[in-house]
Order: C-alpha cells, then structure tokens, then sequence
C-alpha cells in the first residue's frame, strides 16, 4: 500500500514480535546449555498511525507496552515483521539510510550522546553525518546550545555532564539537521521544571510554525494533554485508541455523573440497572455526604433512561439527593480505564 498523502508518518498494519530465551546449566562437568524458558512477546499488533504536518501525535502506554519499539520501528532501527512504515512518503525498510537524514530522534536514556565528545563537537558529528556542514552547521549547533542552555557546557566532555545535560543535548541533535519528522521518547525526563518548560514551547514552536510532524511518547500525562493534537494509547502491543485530544475526553467525560446523596446506597440494586457500567462510592468534600460515582453507557438513549431509573431508584431508597455532576476527565483517568495495567 502507499502511504496517506497528507501525512510525513504513516504506519500501515505494523507488527512486530520478539522472543525471549533464558538459559540454565546443566550439572555436569561440560556445563553445557539449554533453553529453559522461551517466550513470545508482541510489541506491535497492527498498528495504524497518520501523523500530517503540524501535528503532535502522542503515543502514551505502560512500561513495555510497545513504544519505543514503535518509534524504534519508525527511524528504521527495527525492522517490523509485516506492514509499512513511510516517512515523507518514502519505504523506511527500502531506504533506511535516507530516512535517518530525514528525521530526528530522541531515544530514551540519552543513548544518541557520545560521551568522549564534548556537546559542540557531538553536533558537529551528527551534523556531517547528516550533510549538514560548514558555516549553517556551526550557526545551528551555537543557536540550538544557547536555546537548550548548553553554552556554558560546548566545551565539556559529555561524560562529565549530569543526567538532564545530556537529554538536552540528545534533543539538541534531534534538530541539528532542522528535519520535518521528529520522534521524542520521553523527552523532558530528567529535566528541570525550567528546561522542561523550554522544551515543550520549542515543540510547539516547531511544530505550529514550521510544519512538522512530531510524535511523542511520554509517562507524563501532563505533557501528553498540552502537548498532543492526537492520542494513541498502546497496551499489550495494540492500540487501544487512537482520537483527537479533545474528542477523546469528552467521549469518556460524558459517560461519568456524581451523585452526591446524604446516604450511601446498596450498589449491587444500582448496577443492576441497565446502562449502568460501574458504580461506587466516594466520601463527599461537604460534611455528612457521600459522592456516588457511575460510569453510564457512552450510547446517548440508553444513557437517559439509566440516568431516570437511578435517580427514581434513589427516591425510592429514601435516599436524599443534593446534585448531579457530569464529571469532567483528564488524560490520566482516561488512560487508566484504558489500560489493564498502570504507569
């Protein structure tokens, strides 16, 4: 298939699986090996992704979801088992070398750096290699040093440097070739709330102004909701959901109410209603109430009539009932209902 032609990313039905072995000895003299345990584990189930220019997509999902091997995938340093992946309309599998001038990465652990090497002279390096030389080369890498707040450090090896340094730096060599395609993986971790700050107005920056097509995968639900245009919440290897930001909440605001009531009620009566999902109880901010919390049906005319039959429900109870809340979600308690397991 060829890529979406409005989109510098396209993922078409990727998938990808590892396997793991463990070995155990034998107990004899020649201490020969055997497979003890092999597993299969899937990092990328057919996934489908479109990232068009201007657009931050966020890719969120627990630990060993499947992210960095996406974006892995991405850059070309994994090969996926089946499906596509094109960059500016080009086959990343056929032409891996031309996609990584193409693009820049930040992988997770500051693993682009190259310690012996001080940070002007590691943008100099990645600057060849990515054609990018003489007098642009050293205007960029001084603009991108003093943007990031490493001027002080060009001249440091980088081995010398603490942890947050050196994620600057990665991010710095991610820009050094001013590439349209840019794939952070956790890119404010270990960084002050200053830097942190800086990097997320850059991202914009770059992103709105001068039409690139970022994705980012992060822990950090708070970045994620100011960041990303679009979400993928990966668990397991397959993604889950794929919306706009802002579609994506209310879709799942509009299934939460609060009931707050003077009295707990028997839950078991309530979640017997049907369009009932879950219910369940929490203690009240005011004195001498109690907050029912029911996640409805997202379907509009059944969620009505569960709505009636809850409140006459209550009624019945003798139960008093002071207000009802459509409860307003955020990224964090949207990914949590999504996921089976937590960050």
């Amino acid at each position: 298939m060829t890529p979406d032609s409005g989109s510098l990313v396209s993922l078409d039905g990727i998938h990808k699986t590892f396997f793991t072995r463990h070995f155990f000895y034998r107990e004899n003299d020649d201490a020969r090996r055997r497979i003890y345990v092999k597993k299969e584990v899937h990092a990328a189930q057919d996934i489908n992704i479109d990232i068009a220019p201007g657009k931050i997509f966020g890719l969120l999902g627990p630990n060993g979801a499947g992210k960095t091997t996406t974006v892995k995938m991405i850059s070309g340093l994994v090969k996926p088992d089946k499906g596509a992946v094109w960059v500016e309309g080009i086959n990343v599998e056929k032409s891996r070398k031309e996609i990584l001038k193409r693009i820049g990465v930040v992988l997770e652990g500051t693993r682009t750096t190259i310690w012996p090497l001080t940070p002007m002279e590691n943008l100099r390096y990645y600057g060849n290699l990515k054609n990018v030389r003489g007098s642009v080369l050293k205007k960029r890498a001084h603009e991108l040093l003093d943007f990031i707040g490493l001027s002080e450090k060009k001249d440091v090896q980088v081995r010398h440097m603490s942890r947050g340094q050196k994620q600057k730096l990665a991010i710095c060599i991610a820009l050094i070739a001013d590439p349209k395609v840019i794939l952070l993986d956790e890119p404010t971790t270990g960084l002050d709330v200053q830097s942190s700050r800086a990097i997320k107005d850059k991202i914009i920056e770059m992103t709105r102004e001068h039409g690139k097509a970022v994705l980012v995968t992060t822990h950090d639900m708070h970045v994620a909701q100011e960041l990303c245009d679009t979400i993928g919440i990966i668990d397991q290897g397959k993604l889950v959901t794929c919306k706009p930001m802002n579609e994506l909440i209310e879709v799942f605001s509009e299934s939460v109410f609060e009931f707050r009531v003077d009295e707990a009620p028997l839950l078991d009566p309530l979640r017997a209603i049907p369009g009932v999902v879950q219910a369940e109880v929490e203690n009240g901010n005011q004195s001498n109430t109690k907050l029912l919390v029911l996640h409805l049906t997202p379907k509009e005319e059944f969620r009505s009539e569960a709505l009636y039959n809850v409140v006459t429900h209550l009624r019945d109870c003798g139960i008093q009932l002071h207000s009802i809340n459509q409860r307003q979600q955020n990224l964090e308690s949207v990914f949590l209902q999504l996921t089976t397991s937590s960050i």
